[in-house]
């Protein structure tokens, strides 16, 4: 078996399609070799292993960008067999951190409650239109795929292109999906020249090349656009978590707009800071002008447009919280999120609201310190946040 077929391999046993010949096939391959890969571990030691992970697939991706082979642990290997090793270290390293359960058969002798709690930062996974799976975080700088027309490019700086040289139109429509992690965020700019922001727990659906009259595309979580302005309208399908289209959209020419669509939020909020939208759930509409942000519940229509403070909405983009007499449940959502923490609440929720900015890069602790300022007071206790009475 060569790099490439393993590396099919792997990314079918993540994703639960292999076959439990192929799936014994990895995990004995794993166990086989885990010895080879890391001393014996204490009890203690053993507690820090998501974090060595980690560390080791950081070193060994950095390997990978001076040298064709990675040369690790043991050298008498084979090139197949070390460049597998990387690869399946770094999908072990990916689900480590961006997902609170451990992934079957691999990992689930390790602890990753004891992961420690940092703040999110690039991490996502591109899906693409042959159903293949790209774990960006981890991915070489520069072309990853050719989609119908258009050439996927990663760049240096946690930004995903989709370069068209056809105007981001052609015949064949291969979708695409970018998804996000608690934890994760990531840059995406469309075969048509759009900017799309995304947040933690988010996912955009779309095509390499757009056709026809309209340039469609599906949301689910949080994502600020910037779209490229043609005479084809741009319009965003807002899609629950589990799939589920809901019957709300955003219709566009050319503007900047940001869509807050968490299921776990108590509506999806649409504001506009450029340009002008047209936002609708079934048959009702509203118009917004640039300041003004709509509402929709699950069982409204939208509401009528309010002024609001732009800064706000879409500080997240620029590595930025910031609270206006934000309720204590909305300020810890958005830190379950970008944190990848357990929130539970001992008792009645505190009735104080939060004011102020945190750097979504601080430390959990620098965190909870400023909020105590707002006599909000936590309990860390790994990955779990009890927000105390």
């Amino acid at each position: 078996m060569d790099a490439n077929q393993f590396s099919d391999l792997l990314q079918r046993y993540r994703l639960g399609t292999c076959s439990e010949e192929e799936k014994e096939r990895v995990e004995g391959w794993y166990n086989e070799r885990r010895n080879d890969l890391y001393n014996p571990l204490t009890e203690t030691e053993e507690e820090m292993v998501g974090a060595r992970i980690y560390s080791n697939v950081q070193d060994v991706l950095t390997a990978a960008t001076a040298e064709r082979v990675i040369p690790i642990w043991r050298k008498k290997r084979t090139r197949w067999v070390a460049a597998a090793t990387m690869i399946l270290m770094a999908t072990a390293g990916y689900f480590l951190l961006t997902h609170k359960d451990p992934v079957p058969g691999i990992v689930h002798t390790l602890k990753p409650e004891t992961r420690p709690v940092m703040p999110g930062g690039n991490k996502a996974l591109l899906t693409l239109g042959d159903g293949s799976v790209i774990v960006l975080d981890s991915a070489a700088n520069g072309a990853l795929s050719q989609q119908g027309k258009t050439i996927v490019l990663k760049k240096q700086d946690g930004q995903l292109i989709y370069q068209s040289r056809h105007n981001g139109n052609q015949e064949a429509v291969a979708w695409n999906t970018i998804s996000t992690p608690r934890g994760g965020q990531y840059q995406v700019v469309l075969p048509d020249g759009t900017k799309v922001w995304l947040n933690a727990v988010s996912s955009l659906r779309f095509p390499a090349g757009f056709t026809g009259k309209e340039r469609v595309v599906e949301l689910t979580g949080e994502a600020y656009f910037e779209v490229s302005h043609n005479n084809q309208p741009f319009i965003v399908e807002i899609i629950s978590a589990a799939g589920k289209p809901g019957g709300n959209s955003v219709e566009v020419l050319g503007t900047h707009f940001n869509i807050k669509a968490y299921d776990d939020e108590p509506a999806i909020k649409t504001t506009l800071l450029e340009g002008a939208v047209k936002v609708t759930k079934d048959a009702a509409s509203v118009l917004l002008k640039p300041g003004e942000q709509t509402s929709i519940s699950q069982s409204s229509q939208p509401s009528q447009p309010i002024p609001v403070q732009t800064e706000e909405v879409v500080a997240w983009k620029d590595g930025r919280f910031v609270f206006s007499e934000a309720g204590v449940e909305t300020v810890m959502r958005e830190i379950a999120r970008w944190y990848d923490v357990e929130i539970v609440y001992a008792g009645k929720v505190p009735a104080e609201n939060f004011e102020g900015e945190i750097p979504r890069n601080s430390n959990i602790q620098e965190v909870f310190k400023i909020l105590e300022l707002s006599n909000v007071h936590c309990k860390i206790e790994g990955r779990k946040i009890t927000v105390l009475p």
